[in-house]
């Protein structure tokens, strides 16, 4: 009789301890998406730094522009922006060469912003 009611007791416990409802956006808040902010995007401050980041620049500049395609500075950067080729390269978007070339997408949250940047007007700021 001690034994059924420890093994009763024990599965019990063991069936109450599932019953947990987390939410992952409240357990991880630094991985949910709506913490990236795209207002109010800065050339200088939020696209320049994207394209360091993620070596856009040293294979895309002046002295190496590999594919025609110099990144390096606003004026250069302009015109891929305008005609979509920036997004959509670095989106891996069909028909768009997948940037950086050979690995994965850039972080959504970069993505976002330059998407930003781009419907704010790709403005020199």
């Amino acid at each position: 009789m001690k034994t059924k009611n420890l093994a009763l007791a024990l599965l019990i416990a063991f069936a109450t301890q599932g019953c947990w409802y987390d939410n992952e956006e409240d357990m991880y808040p630094s991985q949910n998406n709506n913490s990236c902010v795209t207002d109010n995007m800065s050339f200088t401050s939020d696209i320049v730094p994207i394209l360091t980041s993620n070596s856009c620049i040293s294979c895309h500049n002046a002295s190496m522009s590999s594919s025609g395609v110099n990144l390096d500075g606003y004026d250069n950067v302009k015109p891929w922006a305008d005609n979509g080729r920036l997004y959509g390269s670095v989106n891996h978007d069909n028909g768009y060469f997948a940037m950086p070339q050979g690995l994965p997408k850039i972080d959504q949250c970069q993505i976002d912003k330059l998407k930003a940047w781009i419907d704010q007007g790709t403005t020199n700021n």
